[in-house]
């Protein structure tokens, strides 16, 4: 997960490092970009803004969730914390939802 503005190239690059080891991978300018339904709204490496499916089998309360995060060098640490408090949350409305 990489979080800083879209029309950075500092941030750009950093989506470059795991997209080249084949780690799937985001880029994202602000936590809105994760939505309740599990989705997430990300710039490409190709520059395209994009929704799709967020983390896999979130569902699964026994699965752990292993997740680099970084950001732009001029991303405020405000944003990564509500990045971060976002996941967390839909990862604990999801156990939660699923009859446990």
């Amino acid at each position: 997960m990489v979080i800083g503005g879209w029309d950075s190239s500092n941030t750009a690059h950093l989506l470059e490092i795991p997209q080249k080891a084949g780690v799937r991978s985001f880029h994202i300018n602000k936590a809105d970009c994760i939505g309740a339904d599990n989705t997430i709204t990300h710039r490409t490496v190709a520059g395209e803004i994009v929704t799709e499916k967020f983390i896999e089998d979130i569902e699964n309360s026994d699965r752990e969730i292993v997740m680099g995060v970084t950001s732009g060098a001029s991303t405020p640490d405000a944003a990564v914390q509500d990045t971060l408090s976002s996941i967390f949350l839909l990862k604990k409305m999801s156990s939660s939802g699923s009859g446990e």
